[in-house]
């Protein structure tokens, strides 16, 4: 396992190199390890000199694509994995960044990440919109079952489960920077005109927050663990987001970020819409 994540890397840099010295990308957002600790993390490669520092290891969890809105209208290059990809084509549907201005180097036949639970529910191995791939493609269907805590419960149990959980949040916003649909110019938090949600740490501040920015979620999560991995305070921030991400297929028969021809699901509307609720 570790020879084939050396091979991306070496594949990685060096069609990084091409593109930089060819003047195709202006830079290549990607990951390596960081000056201080060692760890990987996202970094910036703007000379072709540099682009060894970039790497592809099973710790790669961050999500990238949120680092694209930075900068609309120049040509950027971006490591992607298949989930990666995923947010660009929610990002391509809702028209927040052009195709003309990305390149994607996208990784084949992810293996899953590291601490990452995610990833045991994801069928998508493959990048979905890619210009450059790098390792082989895989072949053959992953049929994966997507775990709902919530499907059994009744609402009061739900309102207890979540009680528990939110308790503990801390409103660091870390589940919200590292969500690449958080992408709003000003966040419903942060606004004091009006003020949906109080600055302390309480039961309904904390229910607020999250409550909200599920629905702002709903039919545009891909379910990728970014939030969960995030979060120090250990919340099982997925229990809510995956349960809207199987409504939207159960229901709506629709899952965001594999057409980027395709608006998003509430972008959309249909005469023959049955109006049941995500948390009938």
């Amino acid at each position: 396992m570790e020879s084939k994540y050396s091979e991306i890397s070496k594949n990685i840099q060096e069609e990084a190199k091409k593109l930089l010295s060819q003047g195709k990308v202006e830079r290549i957002i990607g990951f390596g390890r960081g000056v201080f600790t060692g760890e990987i993390t996202p970094i910036f490669v703007t000379e072709p000199e540099r682009a060894e520092e970039l790497l592809f290891t099973p710790e790669c969890d961050m999500m990238l694509a949120k680092y694209l809105l930075d900068y609309k209208g120049s040509k950027t290059g971006i490591v992607a994995k298949p989930c990666d990809t995923r947010a660009i084509t929610v990002y391509l549907a809702e028209e927040l960044i052009k195709r003309e201005d990305i390149f994607i180097i996208g990784i084949n036949d992810c293996e899953g990440l590291e601490e990452n639970d995610a990833c045991e529910e994801c069928g998508v191995r493959n990048p979905v919109v890619v210009d450059l791939e790098i390792g082989q493609p895989r072949e053959e269907e992953i049929e994966v079952e997507i775990a709902d805590e919530l499907e059994d419960m009744s609402p009061e149990e739900r309102f207890e489960y979540f009680q528990k959980e939110f308790s503990r949040c801390i409103r660091c916003y870390a589940c919200r920077e590292a969500c690449f649909v958080c992408a709003c110019d000003e966040c419903f938090v942060d606004s004091n005109q009006p003020q949906w949600v109080g600055s302390s740490i309480g039961k309904r501040d904390n229910f607020t927050f999250h409550l909200m920015r599920a629905m702002h979620m709903a039919g545009r999560c891909i379910n990728c663990g970014a939030c969960e991995i995030a979060c120090p305070e250990g919340i099982n921030m997925r229990a809510l987001t995956k349960h809207l991400y199987r409504a939207a297929r159960d229901v709506f028969q629709f899952e965001p970020g594999l057409n980027p021809e395709e608006k998003t699901l509430f972008a959309t509307y249909r005469l023959d819409d049955s109006e049941q609720g995500f948390l009938d």
